[in-house]
């Protein structure tokens, strides 16, 4: 992160939106965040809860439950799980990328 960005109001902000789907994803919820980014328009109504679990499986945060979690619900919608050709973390992929950044593996916060 560049120096700084941790006290912008505006990061914050975004960060706090950004984990507050990722703990809870719901279709109204994503669709807000897309139109408040202004994000292009979605040719599905359900893309932009797609983008939330595709990147929630991306992320190191993400618990096993939550794991599962967006893999069904993107396989279920006919959305492939990968996110630009990087497949979706296992919780042991997740737990190795964490301690390489210095992190607990979750098990063990």
């Amino acid at each position: 992160m560049p120096n700084g960005m941790e006290n912008d109001p505006e990061f914050i902000q975004w960060q706090k939106e950004r984990l507050e789907l990722f703990l809870n994803p719901t279709l109204e919820a994503a669709q807000a965040y897309w139109l408040r980014h202004e994000l292009p328009k979605w040719n599905r109504p359900d893309v932009p809860l797609a983008s939330v679990h595709k990147a929630r499986l991306q992320w190191l945060d993400a618990t096993d439950e939550m794991l599962v979690e967006s893999k069904a619900w993107l396989l279920a919608n006919d959305y492939q799980a990968e996110w630009q050709g990087a497949p979706p973390l296992t919780p042991e992929q997740r737990d190795a990328d964490r301690v390489t950044i210095g992190k607990k593996p979750l098990g063990e916060t």
